[in-house]
């Protein structure tokens, strides 16, 4: 079921009052302040919210946890050497094709976000390290793998010892080539969903995924667990808005139960939210070059086409825009935000940071740490180890402000190759020099990029020239950025408010006496070019779209949910 209900075309004020939380108004920078008794308006005795027509009311999402910039020692922009590294990600195989046959078969190709099945299925990869094989024999050795819940013995020689349940891999595959995946689901009861529940262990071939499951164990009421020690479990029922997807959990130090659980929901969330956001950008990415600053610049609305509107901002609704947080299109910059959403990908799966290990400690108790002087909400001060302070785990805003803390923490210590004259390699940070007026090196300004504020200053600045002054490209170089962009988006699609993105469609120069395909598309799309990813291999037709699901059951950013807009004949 969608997590927006609505009665008579107006907004169950159930939703808002959930979400309230969310909108907590002091941003890092302290600014945007706003009556946090605004939010979640409506709690009059009709229960309802009077909306203008074809809107749909939203909340304000403006963090309320502040950061702490790490040193910048070493955070220096310099030129790129010839073939050093690329500048341009390559597009989603076969998409591009797969947009084109959508139009030419006379549909409008379109983002479909589906979160009916939200709180019901999370895969959660576990992989295999050198450190933790135990040779108990020549040429033999086993893995006996914390899964929270049980204990699992990977091993290639079958009944070698101890009592946890076992699993026997073929010998040609090495132990430390291992990911775990493990399958929770929660079924559906009158009062909404129960607990989540380990039901699958599945053991792939990290080195080929896609071959399928060497070994499979299957979870029934004969393998005994420690639900109350399985922090992933718990997690997922405190993120239960989030819909089916795989996640890698990095390494958590000196954590409670209820710290581990809070810091697993935002890992889940905050892996969700930059999923979706990557799916804008491949979008546009896989457009026609002249239809892409349209689609860069286009809002986002609810599954019946409404708008997203908030009596207390007029930001929302454009903040469904990438322009919103990036400025306008430029080509480079659309090509440069692709890679750092890609490399902060890599580092949400594979927990490397500048060939280190990354790992989050809860609450560091040492007097000294920044999170006991200034006290922010977590740093990254450390180029491996990310800290969450007290903060993090006593907001009320734990659905959008500590995703969005955990996108911010992970961009610090990276840089971003770009090109639109020389290449450049550019570090993502908190501060920027960036000047005004007609030359623009007139008021100077040295400031960090915290909040919507300084957000939206980088991405609109100009001056009586309409000249930028360097501000749109420090906005693709600013952690919050990044952050907000993708935890806004993807807070707007976990609670249901954001199911269709674009709205609006590029303009189309058709031929005249052009009719539109009555299949609207069909033919295309129901086999999708080589190479295009589409793990359930199916699409279908909804209310008068059709649906070709792809994040539901994949591991990789590339895959997309596909609708297909048909136009009146």
């Amino acid at each position: 079921m969608s997590a927006t209900h609505r009665r008579g075309g107006v907004v169950v004020p159930r939703l808002l009052r959930a979400l309230a939380p969310l909108c907590l108004a002091l941003a890092c920078s302290g600014v945007d302040v706003h009556d946090v008794d605004e939010h979640g308006g409506g709690d009059d005795e009709t229960g309802a919210l009077p909306l203008p027509s074809a809107t749909i009311e939203a909340p304000y999402l403006v963090g309320d946890l502040a950061c702490s910039e790490p040193s910048q020692i070493g955070a220096v922009e310099r030129e790129l050497e010839p073939h050093e590294e690329e500048t341009e990600l390559p597009v989603p195989a076969g998409l591009p094709e797969l947009l084109a046959e959508i139009r030419a078969r006379g549909g409008r190709p379109a983002l479909h976000f589906d979160t009916r099945a939200a709180g019901r299925l999370l895969n959660v990869r576990v992989p295999v390290r050198g450190a933790q094989i135990h040779r108990i024999a020549d040429g033999v050795s086993e893995v006996a793998l914390d899964l929270g819940a049980l204990t699992v013995r990977l091993t290639h020689a079958p009944g070698s010892g101890g009592g946890e349940p076992e699993l026997v891999l073929p010998t040609t595959l090495p132990l430390d080539q291992v990911v775990v995946l493990k399958t929770y689901s929660r079924e559906p009861t009158a009062g909404g969903l129960g607990g989540a529940a380990l039901t699958m262990v599945s053991v792939f071939d990290r080195r080929d995924e896609a071959a399928g499951p060497v070994a499979t164990l299957a979870i029934d009421d004969q393998v005994p667990m420690a639900r109350e020690a399985d922090c992933d479990a718990l997690a997922y029922e405190l993120a239960s808005e989030v819909p089916p997807v795989a996640v890698s959990f990095p390494p958590l130090s000196s954590c409670t139960v209820d710290e581990c659980a809070k810091t697993r929901a935002a890992w889940l969330r905050a892996n969700h939210d930059l999923f979706r956001v990557r799916q804008m950008l491949d979008f546009v990415a896989s457009s026609p070059p002249e239809h892409r600053a349209f689609l860069w610049a286009a809002q986002g609305g609810s599954e019946s086409g409404e708008r997203l509107m908030s009596y207390e901002s007029d930001d929302v609704g454009p903040n469904t825009a990438l322009e919103f947080y990036f400025g306008p299109y430029a080509e480079y910059r659309l090509q440069a935000i692709r890679l750092a959403y890609a490399r902060l990908w890599k580092i949400f799966h594979d927990h490397e940071i500048g060939g280190l290990e990354l790992d989050i400690e809860c609450t560091p108790d040492g007097p000294g740490d920044i999170c006991n002087t200034t006290r922010p909400g977590g740093h990254h001060a450390v180029k491996s180890n990310m800290k969450l302070c007290d903060k993090a785990y006593s907001t009320p805003s734990q659905a959008f402000d500590v995703p969005r803390l955990v996108l911010h923490e992970s961009m610090h210590h990276m840089f971003v190759p770009w090109k639109n004259t020389t290449p450049r390699l550019s570090p993502i940070m908190d501060t920027h020099t960036h000047g005004h007026g007609a030359l623009c090196a007139g008021k100077l300004v040295t400031d960090k990029g915290y909040g919507l504020k300084k957000i939206k200053h980088l991405a609109s600045y100009e001056n009586e020239r309409e000249d930028d002054c360097w501000h749109n490209n420090f906005a693709f170089r600013n952690n919050d950025t990044y952050a907000y962009a993708a935890a806004t988006v993807g807070t707007y699609i976990r609670f249901g408010y954001l199911a269709r993105w674009p709205l609006e469609h590029p303009p189309e120069d058709e031929e005249e006496g052009y009719l539109p395909d009555p299949d609207c598309g069909t033919p295309g799309v129901n086999t999708p070019p080589p190479g295009f990813s589409d793990p359930l291999s199916k699409c279908y037709k909804s209310n008068g779209e059709l649906v070709c699901p792809g994040a539901h059951g994949g591991l990789l950013p590339g895959d997309l949910d596909i609708a297909v807009i048909c136009p009146s004949l």
